[in-house]
């Protein structure tokens, strides 16, 4: 019987706000993942309905949880953005473990949002696995140029759209809500089962009490709310948010 997979976070999430203010880029920190996020913006008087959430003059620089699971494959889930990429951030994660970029076997997307995904381009060529119309989400934001471009950068593609085993222990969910095409893994780890949430669950009180952002209208509440309950229907020992510490519900 083969060994069960590892799964480590090898790059943890912080949030950075910013805003223009007189010329100036103003920056605002803060530890805590519930005031990086909804609390930030109420302390600064912008809700949902005052303008689209790019226009709200409050700029939004995360760094997303970077996971990395090893069995009979290693796999590099959700690689960060740009600024881990560029700046080899990444890099030395993974230098620190005694691993570089040709010793991942694929990458996989929790979703395509540029926080967790602009650093795919570290890993050109290597496959990619992401949920199924989530190129579509993507090209909505970015352009169908820039995606394509991607896409042929990358290798071969497996678009998730029912629950998927990628390899022994790990089977990727679709688990729709953050965005339409948003896929979930479930991991029986060397540690326990751990769910690897993405933005499926971006911090614990998403999990643990449903306090989801107040940017979600009623229809995506209704999906983010059916995926939690998929996800929690395989009771994980531990849980890794996408802007959280990893916890144990």
């Amino acid at each position: 019987m083969s060994a069960k997979p590892s799964v480590e976070v090898i790059i943890h999430p912080v949030c950075l706000r910013f805003r223009l203010d007189h010329d100036e880029l103003v920056y605002f920190f803060s530890a805590h993942p519930d005031q990086q996020l909804d609390r930030m913006e109420q302390m600064l008087g912008i809700a949902p309905g005052d303008a689209p959430i790019f226009r709200t003059n409050l700029g939004f620089l995360p760094v997303a949880s970077t996971v990395l699971i090893r069995g009979e494959r290693t796999l590099l889930v959700d690689p960060g953005n740009h600024h881990i990429g560029s700046y080899s951030i990444l890099w030395h994660a993974l230098q620190g473990r005694g691993l570089g970029y040709d010793d991942i076997d694929a990458v996989v997307l929790t979703h395509g949002h540029s926080d967790h995904a602009a650093a795919v381009l570290q890993l050109q060529g290597k496959p990619w696995i992401l949920g199924k119309g989530e190129l579509d989400e993507m090209a909505a934001i970015e352009g169908a140029p820039i995606i394509a471009a991607k896409r042929q950068m990358m290798g071969p593609l497996t678009e998730i759209d029912s629950p998927t085993e990628i390899m022994a222990g790990v089977t990727a969910l679709p688990t729709p809500g953050h965005t339409q095409g948003h896929i979930s893994l479930i991991v029986d780890s060397d540690e326990g089962r751990v769910l690897i949430a993405g933005d499926q669950t971006m911090t614990r009180s998403e999990y643990v009490e449903r306090q989801f952002s107040h940017w979600y209208g009623p229809a995506v509440l209704d999906q983010l709310n059916r995926s939690l309950d998929l996800v929690q229907g395989y009771r994980p020992d531990l849980v890794i948010p996408g802007h959280d510490r990893p916890f144990r519900p």
